[in-house]
């Protein structure tokens, strides 16, 4: 069953790849036959292209233009590398509506696209500028190159085109306007001479708003989810953002991304210091009444790729008590410095807690320092929390000796063992329950002993770090 479950974690992006091309290949069709047949019984709608005719509209000229203007956004969606996929099936879910629509002679039979190529270069100019085309015409900046006006657009007009063919189909009502003689006028209207048109309503129904949810995926381009991490003093707390971002560098740097990860500068001072060809970690806790705002953004996925923003405010963990007075009322706005006031608002704008647990307390027996958790989580409603265990390497010998099992190679294996010796301690297995069963994610540096006896950070031969488990955890992460 686990492996299962491991074959689904890791192959996500292609299932639902291909769950996707299932939904575009079964809805394309019957939505094309629901729209063909909604313009035959239209009123609303063929009377407002009357309205243009009487202008001096062309009826091709006005659905050439518009065909026009969804291929502009189109093409820029396609260029668009966070959803040139979702482009593609879409491609060739437009292909098969048009055949469906052709098989009714409608649309490709009844215009010429030669002859009115120039409506359908004014439709397609205008979708590329309206959905933000100019930003081709830029100079490469700090933002990712992504064109979500086109990817909304899009969704606008083809919920647009389903809802409307669905109720021009399924309600009969007598005309609202008419058009006669180079005048409008309107009609006047009686509920009672409305019906109801039930056949296939139940099919038309159930396509239109499966394929408007599966439309509105595909616009779908952040995980707003605003991750705040909480941990006792010297808990580990910076050099777990650190080793996160160092993660998120690695995999944009094999992606290729063109996704800029937008570090703040306290993040990457502490870089600069780990990244010094020493072998001491250099970087040190949080001095009392210092505050550092440490944030950074990634690309999770590849076929369906997301931004994820992962931000996080590291303070001295002597605040850490005073938390759930301040998140509660007890203490004043006015009786709050500084530090104590961004941490209250950092913990109430947060979707979810990050909690660390430091394995190396945990190891030596020492104090943890986790109480405040409890009040914290009543204080602070409606949060995801996820539960870290930074320094998980005072574990990942006892691992090694007891299974014989490198932890950077069985990962999961390492995270079960640590969940199991965490819980040996009876504040951490009571903050797990109160979690409903949080499963704990170790991370930690790959690590030596120095000859004083220290334990100091494993370098390659190019003087980088060797982190472990941050792979899975920015996945997690990713996956919301």
């Amino acid at each position: 069953m686990s492996n299962v479950i491991s074959y689904l974690r890791e192959n996500q992006e292609k299932l639902k790849l291909i769950g996707y091309f299932a939904i575009i290949l079964a809805l394309a069709w019957p939505i094309a036959q629901m729209l063909g047949s909604a313009w035959e019984s239209s009123n609303i709608v063929r009377s407002t292209f009357d309205v243009l005719i009487m202008y001096g509209v062309s009826l091709e000229a006005s659905s050439v233009t518009i065909f026009g203007f969804f291929l502009g956004l189109l093409v820029l969606m396609t260029i668009d590398p966070k959803k040139r996929w979702q482009a593609f099936l879409l491609w060739f879910g437009l292909l098969l509506g048009l055949v469906g629509l052709q098989t009714m002679d409608l649309f490709l039979p009844n215009v010429n696209l030669i002859q009115s190529g120039g409506w359908l270069l004014l439709g397609l100019v205008s979708g590329v500028i309206l959905g933000g085309g100019r930003k081709l015409l830029r100079m490469q900046t700090a933002q990712a190159l992504e064109f979500r006006r086109a990817s909304k657009l899009i969704f606008y007009m083809v919920a647009s085109f389903c809802v409307v063919g669905f109720l021009e189909l399924h309600i009969d009502y007598p005309a609202l306007i008419e058009v006669a003689d180079n005048s409008v006028a309107m009609q006047s209207f009686s509920p009672s001479a409305t019906d109801l048109n039930s056949s296939n309503i139940e099919l038309h129904a159930a396509a239109t708003v499966l394929f408007v949810v599966t439309m509105k995926q595909f616009v779908k381009y952040d995980a707003e989810t605003d991750f705040f991490i909480l941990g006792p003093r010297a808990s580990g707390k910076s050099l777990f953002l650190i080793g996160a971002y160092l993660e998120a560098l690695d995999r944009t740097d094999s992606m290729k991304s063109n996704t800029p990860l937008n570090p703040s500068q306290d993040l990457m001072s502490m870089v600069e210091a780990l990244d010094r060809q020493e072998t001491k970690w250099i970087v040190e806790a949080t001095g009392r009444g210092e505050v550092k705002d440490l944030r950074f953004q990634y690309v999770h996925g590849s076929v369906f790729p997301k931004n994820v923003k992962l931000s996080g405010i590291d303070y001295a963990g002597e605040y850490l008590q005073r938390l759930p007075d301040a998140l509660t009322g007890m203490i004043a706005e006015e009786d709050m410095d500084m530090t104590l006031r961004r941490l209250s608002e950092g913990v109430r704008g947060a979707d979810t807690l990050l909690l660390v647990i430091d394995v190396e307390r945990f190891v030596n027996n020492e104090q943890m320092e986790i109480s405040s958790y409890f009040s914290i989580l009543q204080s602070a409603k409606n949060k995801d929390v996820m539960i870290v265990a930074t320094k998980a390497d005072y574990l990942a010998e006892d691992f090694r000796t007891e299974r014989g099992l490198e932890p950077h190679r069985y990962y999961e294996d390492f995270k079960q063992y640590v969940n199991t010796r965490l819980r040996e301690s009876e504040n951490v297995n009571s903050l797990i329950t109160e979690t409903a069963g949080a499963e704990v994610h170790p991370v930690y540096y790959q690590t030596t002993v120095d000859e004083n006896g220290n334990r100091v950070p494993m370098r390659d031969e190019t003087g980088s770090v060797t982190t472990v488990g941050f792979t899975e955890l920015l996945n997690k992460f990713g996956r919301g």
